[in-house]
């Protein structure tokens, strides 16, 4: 199965890359990580590497997956490559032994899906309501009013509008993908500590997107700083590092690399 998905991986999001490199340069799409999050690529080394540890043999309807994979690849189908990529996971999930790591691959890829193609689209069936809980969260730490996704400032200088760009949902999905990822490249079986270790990474990542949105209204003057490339950088990698720790952390760091 390493076959299709490194085939299918590479069909989703081959033609994003090089438009970002002919647009931003070569250089400035390498420093973004060609603008998919750490956790992601992180995500895709693991799913690999665990698909490639074959422990049971070929059967055909895993060499009709892969020629089906081939004839995706073969058609202009882009983002929406991500269903395929989807609807392979879920074979390798009912197909594979339990606990096998053609198996736990699957949960990996599964999760990858998630950040890259799904909660985009869950967020464009619930914008709105996604939107106003963010909205809400500031407003309780701005001690202001807010609207739908709009929150006074302090001082009432004027009012923050929360877009898609600033919404939580995303990050939040990147930090249920890493514990996945932890959790699967450990072998480790689920129970309710997992919830509870993937609850608490979730909830930092939005106290870290409502705090900087917040911080926004309280020093509007510095806009440009906490919004731009720079302020979105640093909560990037905040968030990145964070997730990472407290994922560490629930698993103890045991055999993390070793997939």
């Amino acid at each position: 199965m390493a076959i299709s998905y490194i085939l299918l991986i590479t069909s989703a999001m081959w033609p994003s890359i090089v438009q970002g490199i002919i647009l931003d340069g070569f250089l400035s799409s390498v420093t973004s990580t060609f603008k998919v999050s750490v956790i992601v690529w992180f995500a895709l080394y693991v799913g690999i590497k665990l698909s490639l540890d074959v422990t049971e043999p070929v059967r055909a309807l895993d060499k009709a997956a892969a020629i089906f994979a081939a004839i995706v690849c073969a058609l202009p189908l882009g983002q929406s490559t991500w269903i395929v990529v989807t609807g392979v996971s879920l074979y390798t999930l009912f197909s594979a032994g339990s606990s096998t790591p053609q198996f736990r691959s699957g949960w990996v890829f599964l999760s990858i899906s998630v950040p890259m193609f799904w909660s985009k689209r869950v967020f464009n069936l619930f914008s709105e309501s996604f939107l106003s809980a963010d909205a809400s969260l500031v407003s309780m730490i701005t001690y202001t009013k807010r609207t739908s996704n709009l929150v006074a400032m302090p001082g009432g200088s004027g009012y923050l509008q929360i877009a898609a760009p600033c919404s939580s949902i995303a990050n939040v999905s990147l930090a249920m993908l890493c514990w996945v990822v932890f959790v699967q490249s450990n072998g480790m079986k689920w129970k309710p500590s997992n919830l509870m270790w993937c609850g608490f990474a979730c909830a930092c990542v939005i106290f870290i997107n409502v705090s900087r949105i917040a911080l926004i209204g309280f020093y509007p003057e510095r806009y440009d700083l906490l919004h731009g490339p720079v302020g979105s950088a640093i909560v990037s990698w905040l968030i990145t590092l964070v997730v990472l720790a407290i994922c560490y952390w629930g698993t103890k760091g045991k055999n993390v690399f070793q997939v």
